[in-house]
């Protein structure tokens, strides 16, 4: 995106003009949940008017009780995706990174990005407030061509996952690997109830998508390999997963996949090695 559309989105994310009755829900299902601290962005007294993100997140709360989810472990996830990125200072390092890897980053962003880190009380009010991975999950859903992103829940440990992959790979990879019950939530529906709109996804897109997935799907379910490494490489960056035949680290792998969306456009290579071991390397 252009310095504009950033500046755009950054509006658009948190401007507060959405009243509960307008997504369907009642100020006094709101009070209860925030009673239970599962809102934990409104003040204790607060009322009135939410931004998306804090809409989409009462949204999901609703989706959750409605399945029978208790409040505790509501309000512990919610302690997660709200409170602990703020505590690990997670926009801390994603403006850390900008700096380090846009290279088209205009001089004066820079100066005040460096600005802002070295100024406590800002970063504390506001950008810790604002940049997680909830919200840059939101940012893909309306940003991105392929929007086919899902918040996954496990009950059983309190994990959560932003799914960036299709919910078959997901499936098929939590089988495998993961093998605990999850609970997935699909973003973008929720969110065309907030913004009003639909969010187009494009077919060539999901096409492609699903042409990848098969691949790695092949490999892991046919050829049953006693060791699979996985390298995905994405603007320079490198990441390396192996998984054994043991499963030693086969969560590591199904976490792999759940957090890492598959870049459109890349090559898939699948490498024969001796023993029955694999490679497969995605290049975007």
């Amino acid at each position: 995106m252009k310095r504009n559309d950033y500046i755009r989105l950054g509006e658009i994310l948190s401007d507060k003009f959405i009243l509960a009755p307008n997504i369907g829900l009642t100020s006094k299902q709101v009070s209860f949940w925030k009673s239970k601290q599962i809102i934990p962005f409104l003040e204790k007294d607060q009322k009135g008017f939410l931004n998306i993100p804090e809409a989409l997140w009462i949204l999901i709360v609703n989706e959750l009780a409605e399945i029978g989810l208790d409040t505790k472990r509501i309000a512990t996830l919610a302690s997660d995706i709200w409170k602990k990125p703020m505590e690990e200072k997670y926009a801390d390092k994603v403006l850390k990174r900008e700096l380090d890897n846009n290279k088209q980053l205009h001089e004066l962003d820079k100066n005040w990005i460096k600005h802002f880190l070295g100024f406590e009380p800002i970063m504390d009010t506001v950008f810790r407030k604002e940049i997680n991975p909830f919200t840059n999950a939101i940012k893909t859903c309306l940003f991105e061509k392929s929007n086919i992103i899902s918040l996954i829940y496990c009950p059983r440990t309190g994990e959560h996952f932003f799914n960036l992959n299709s919910v078959s790979l997901t499936s098929d990879l939590n089988n495998l690997c993961f093998r605990k019950t999850l609970i997935s939530i699909p973003l973008v529906p929720l969110l065309e109830k907030i913004v009003g709109f639909q969010i187009q996804k494009r077919e060539a897109d999901l096409d492609y998508l699903s042409s990848l997935e098969n691949q790695l799907r092949r490999v892991l379910f046919f050829d049953r390999p006693k060791l699979l490494e996985i390298e995905l490489e994405k603007e320079g960056d490198v990441k390396v997963f192996t998984i054994t035949e043991q499963h030693k680290k086969a969560e590591e792998l199904a976490k792999f996949f759940l957090n890492n969306k598959l870049p459109l456009g890349a090559k898939i290579l699948i490498e024969t090695r001796a023993q029955g071991n694999f490679k497969v390397t995605i290049k975007a």
